[in-house]
């Protein structure tokens, strides 16, 4: 039987095991995390990790610019009769590049490589509006005076408001939450009522440890059958 060296962390030895019943003994090595698809994180995380199980001598290797590690935990030997479950934690640099990179982490154990992978997308999560063709757009009607957003930021400090000088028609709420620590949020905006035929717009910025994400408020116009009369 494998004694645990480190941390006790749960094993799922269904996953991880080889047996070998001549000897009663197994060897392994396996990334835990992140699995399947790889990390996906959005631009202003700057926080992830590798989880691994081994019972070989390992090693490391990070080669993304973006991806910083401590070098000297790169590497480590498991004792015969003994296995290894580590959390390797590092940083990533703020995507504040025009689009999404991916990064790739090499576990190297056994003369063997498994690798990795980490997205980091070039925009904040804003939940709602959902992203279409490339955009966050928030389609409210003529007649429509209430609507939110909700967003979830990695990074305290964040900030929310108008680009440029504030619209006459929309304004966030008297309570609405503009800045504050990581979490997530709703933010409700007001509106006034569209009684032209016109569509109209408006840009919001949500920014976040340097990177910015615009979403667009575009309320409808009125119908020319729903026009107002004079006696309206």
């Amino acid at each position: 039987m494998k004694k645990l060296l480190g941390a006790s962390i749960a094993l799922s030895a269904a996953l991880l095991v080889g047996c070998d019943n001549k000897e009663n003994s197994y060897n392994f090595a396996q990334i835990l995390y992140p699995t399947g698809a790889g990390s996906v994180l959005y631009a202003d995380q700057t926080l992830d990790s590798v989880r691994f199980a081994t019972t070989y001598d390992w090693s490391i290797s990070v080669p993304a610019e973006w991806m910083h590690v401590d070098g000297d935990s790169l590497h480590g030997t498991v004792p015969g009769g003994y296995f290894m479950v580590k959390k390797l934690d590092f940083q990533l640099d703020a995507n504040t590049t025009d689009t999404a990179r991916v990064g790739y982490v090499y576990f190297y154990a056994d003369g063997k490589t498994l690798i990795t992978t980490y997205t980091q997308y070039h925009f904040l999560n804003i939940i709602r509006p959902v992203r279409r063709n490339y955009q966050f757009v928030m389609q409210d009607t003529a007649r429509q005076v209430r609507d939110s957003l909700v967003f979830q930021t990695y990074s305290d400090g964040w900030k929310l408001a108008f680009r440029g000088d504030a619209p006459t028609w929309v304004r966030l709420s008297q309570d609405a939450t503009t800045t504050g620590r990581a979490g997530k949020y709703v933010v409700y905006y007001e509106l006034d009522h569209n009684l032209t035929t016109n569509e109209r717009s408006a840009m919001l910025e949500l920014q976040s440890c340097g990177v910015v994400t615009p979403v667009e408020i575009r309320q409808k116009g009125l119908e020319e059958d729903e026009l107002p009369t004079e006696t309206e």
